[in-house]
């Protein structure tokens, strides 16, 4: 009897060592993006946002997007996204600015950024009334970052100068279904690709603007 209680501990302890080893592994590498935002210097009238990074590692596809009002929650909640545009990878300690957003400061608009670790594994920073939030998975809306039915439903960041015209791509919770089985922590999607992603699910709206 006491032969069989060593071996069950022994293997309790080892599978708490690959348990504990690979969440090192995982914060080691894990990015967190934060919005911030810089008052113009004199003689300039706007002031900028950007995103740094100040997590442990690389994020990588990101994708920066508004909304009307954010309730800084997991998941989506009622929350409508739109003008989602695809960022450079942005390393530990890296910032990128965002001059396309220009003064949304003032619009009463929340911010959201999802992006992955070199694991392909996703987070989420959402922003609004100078509050921000970080999360695991995904909890803005999953948009195709290729071509979705020969249109581009993401765009790119050096094709933006600002966010004058019409809105694009609005999404909310029912363009995005989550499989029934991932954790409500998750959000939408826990990794880019996989069981759980729900690319395909994604309907595109016509836009209410422009």
């Amino acid at each position: 009897m006491l032969t069989i209680v060593i071996s069950i501990v022994a293997v309790l302890v080892s599978l708490g060592s690959l348990i504990l080893g690979y969440a090192s592994s995982r914060r080691s590498q894990m990015p967190v993006l934060q919005f911030t935002w810089e008052n113009g210097q004199e003689g300039r009238s706007a002031g900028t946002w950007s995103l740094v990074n100040v997590g442990t590692g690389p994020a990588t596809n990101v994708v920066v997007a508004q909304t009307e009002r954010t309730s800084l929650t997991q998941g989506l909640n009622g929350e409508m996204w739109l003008n989602p545009v695809l960022a450079p990878s942005i390393p530990a300690g890296g910032r990128l600015d965002l001059p396309w957003l220009g003064e949304s400061r003032g619009l009463g608009r929340g911010l959201g950024a999802s992006y992955t670790d070199v694991q392909r594994y996703f987070y989420t920073t959402k922003c609004g009334d100078d509050v921000s939030m970080f999360f695991i998975g995904l909890h803005l809306p999953r948009w195709p970052l290729l071509k979705h039915g020969g249109e581009k439903i993401v765009k790119t960041w050096w094709g933006m100068e600002d966010l004058a015209g019409s809105q694009w791509s609005a999404a909310t919770a029912a363009q995005n279904r989550r499989c029934w089985w991932l954790a409500p922590r998750f959000g939408i999607c826990r990794r880019l690709g996989g069981w759980a992603d729900p690319v395909l699910s994604y309907t595109p709206r016509r836009d209410r603007a422009g």
